[in-house]
């Protein structure tokens, strides 16, 4: 499947709450609330010794992204341009590799111009 026609797909499978706010709501809260079931996740391996569950990680990972593709249609952004914008960025942030001292010391003002752009 690629990413246009996941897009598509997980659109069929979207409640429609009454609202545009109330549905954008409702994936932000989505996506937040299934990040924490992928922390909850590796909370269990680190703390409690379980062997990590990837199944079960694999699956909130992509009920993460159902919430996040949702909402990126929902506000009409381009999910293949985000992707590239977010490289970008990066590859400002870090032109190298990940780098501790330019984690810390981020040229702001440039990061916001390729997000803009």
């Amino acid at each position: 499947m690629n990413i246009k026609e996941y897009i598509r797909e997980s659109s069929n499978t979207c409640p429609d709450l009454g609202s545009d706010f109330s549905n954008q709501l409702h994936m932000a809260i989505g996506a937040s609330t299934e990040s924490n079931e992928l922390l909850d996740a590796y909370k269990k391996a680190f703390a409690y010794g379980k062997e990590l569950d990837k199944i079960n990680v694999s699956e909130e990972i992509f009920d993460c992204f159902w919430y996040l593709v949702n909402l990126c249609r929902m506000l009409n952004i381009d999910i293949e341009k985000g992707m590239q914008t977010n490289i970008d960025k990066l590859k400002t942030r870090y032109p190298n590799k990940f780098d501790t001292d330019r984690a810390i010391n981020r040229d702001l003002n440039k990061e916001r111009t390729i997000l803009e752009s």
